[in-house]
């Protein structure tokens, strides 16, 4: 959740700004819309790619040709 709520903050304010610079400023209204949207839509990816960042960083999940290998001859 911490992972998933740190890449939602880093694309509000990076929308805030893209906003604030390329529509000069608009009222609040389009700044809240905008942003809900653009977290709503990607929300799926952001929780999945979490879950991958969280256990790689934490669990020491690593990825492993030989297994793949192992798995594709049988």
């Amino acid at each position: 959740m911490y992972i998933s709520y740190g890449i939602s903050v880093g694309i509000v304010l990076t929308v805030g700004v893209m906003l604030y610079y390329l529509a000069n400023d608009p009222p609040v209204w389009v700044y809240l819309s905008v942003v809900a949207g653009i977290i709503i839509t990607l929300t799926p990816l952001l929780f999945r790619y979490a879950r991958i960042l969280m256990l790689y960083f934490f669990a020491g999940v690593t990825y492993n040709s030989r297994f793949s290998k192992q798995l594709h001859d049988s």
